[in-house]
């Protein structure tokens, strides 16, 4: 079972768009979960479980608890914390790992093998059907696709899967990322410095194409925007070096530590690591790297090549911010941990209550993310049928169901629009005046689960004005200077 979930999470999240998108982390998130779930209760009722490998759980369950602190204390936490879902599977992926058998892990690589060999049809049939030069295949980027396939590759190779191996290869050059083949000169080098020297020299080559082609774009607009966002995150960490912002917080909060002046928006820091210490904390991202450290020095030499690659293109591409690759990497991390045979057995009189707890636990976590998901698609209904020129009654029914199930920023905005656009239809001045009372305190809750929003704070200040609130509206443009100063043009898609 355990094999099961695990192989879902990494071979279905690629061609879920990545797990990107709100419904994808849920459905995987709700099936990883209730399967856990059910897996606990029933060795529980057999009266043995399984334990992971002490020093790995603690570790994971560390990471978790730093991350969830992260979330709560953000001042995006209603985003933050759908991000931290995602990231705990990943981190989970280690221990659990420790619980299945080789023959299982095997079972696994099949299942990822099948996974590539959609990914690679589906890029050929985009490059050859649709004309798309750098196919993206599932992905909603080619880089991020370029990620996948250094993965993917070393599984390949090693089942001697030529075909597959050499439609991966054409993928990578298709997508002309920089980065992953400097991954793939970079993995060559480490892994097969002692163990041959054809791959070695190879890979030597390979890097040297690279940082040629890296030194002719030091003068492009690629490099010195990674540049800009590399020390937006610098100063992000910097400025909350502890917790950092929260995990998911870049993109809201870049604007704000980006040059004055700049203009440049990202949903990525497009570096790993500085991602990880300006969104979840400086030891969060210590502790990360010491684990990281330790199970790829012992991995096997296939796994461990395609970690070490990801991982190297990860300092210059976000491959790992999108939630399928990062539970790829931690499955291909983790599997340097040795299956354990350590459990506990469980008395009969607590098995039931056991069983249960658990069942109840697990039932929490799916109607904690169902909400979540419901909230997302009643948002979507509301918007869709705005766009189609639905009553703004019947939007903002939506929109309260939606705010009810789970709170969003954007939902938030989105209500008070609808407020102020049946302003016209109210039927008495007191109505009107409601109506812009209410929208007021929809984009009052706007602010307060996203700051970052330069346009709503705008809003907000241009609204109290006209409702003849001249203090509140100098207060609304107060407090927008300390999250959105007129620098933070930019603002992220969502």
């Amino acid at each position: 079972m355990l094999a099961f979930l695990i192989g879902l999470l990494v071979a279905a999240g690629p061609l879920l768009r990545g797990g990107w998108d709100l419904w994808a982390q849920s459905f995987l998130f709700l099936a990883a979960v209730g399967g856990l779930g059910l897996w606990l209760a029933a060795r529980i009722a057999l009266g043995y479980v399984p334990l992971p490998h002490a020093r790995t759980a603690a570790w994971a369950a560390g990471l978790a608890l730093l991350a969830g602190l992260a979330a709560a204390q953000s001042p995006v936490a209603a985003f933050s914390v759908g991000s931290w879902r995602w990231l705990i599977l990943g981190l989970a992926i280690f221990p659990a790992l420790s619980a299945v058998s080789k023959d299982e892990r095997s079972r696994i690589d099949e299942a990822l093998r099948a996974c590539a060999w959609v990914l690679v049809i589906l890029a050929f049939y985009q490059h050859s059907r649709e004309h798309i030069g750098r196919p993206f295949s599932a992905f909603l980027n080619t880089n991020v696709f370029a990620g996948t396939c250094l993965m993917l590759l070393p599984l390949a190779w090693q089942k001697r899967d030529w075909f597959l191996s050499a439609g991966l290869l054409v993928c990578l050059a298709w997508s002309h990322s920089v980065g992953a083949w400097l991954g793939l000169a970079a993995a060559l080098m480490l892994t097969r410095r002692q163990t041959g020297a054809a791959g070695y020299w190879g890979g030597a080559l390979i890097g040297f194409f690279c940082l040629v082609a890296i030194y002719a774009k030091l003068k492009s607009p690629d490099v010195f925007h990674r540049w800009q966002w590399w020390v937006a995150a610098a100063r992000m960490a910097c400025a909350r070096p502890w917790f950092g912002f929260g995990p998911g917080s870049y993109a809201f909060v870049m604007p704000v530590y980006q040059n004055p002046g700049s203009d440049l928006s990202s949903l990525y820091a497009h570096e790993h690591f500085l991602e990880l210490a300006a969104e979840c904390g400086i030891p969060y991202a210590l502790v990360w790297s010491a684990g990281l450290a330790h199970f790829l020095r012992r991995g096997g030499s296939h796994k461990r090549f395609g970690a070490l690659a990801v991982l190297v293109q990860s300092l210059w591409d976000y491959p790992l911010s999108i939630p399928a690759n990062f539970w790829l990497f931690c499955y291909l991390a983790g599997s340097s941990a040795p299956q354990v045979s350590n459990g506990v057995n469980i008395p009969a009189r607590r098995k039931l209550p056991a069983a249960a707890a658990v069942l109840a636990a697990a039932a929490v976590a799916c109607a904690w993310s169902w909400r979540a998901w419901a909230a997302d698609r009643l948002e979507a209904q509301a918007v869709e049928r705005a766009a189609r020129g639905a009553p703004p009654a019947q939007i903002q029914e939506l929109l309260a169901r939606s705010i009810r199930a789970h709170d969003d920023a954007q939902a938030e905005r989105l209500a008070a629009e609808m407020d102020l656009k049946s302003l016209p239809q109210a039927a008495s001045p007191e109505e009107a005046g409601a109506l812009a009372h209410e929208a007021a305190a929809h984009l009052e809750r706007s602010v307060a689960l996203n700051p970052y929003r330069p346009s709503t704070w705008a809003a907000l200040e241009r609204l109290y004005t006209q409702l003849g609130e001249p203090d509140k509206a100098r207060a609304a443009g107060e407090r927008a200077a300390r999250y959105a100063p007129p620098s933070a043009a930019a603002e992220p898609a969502r």
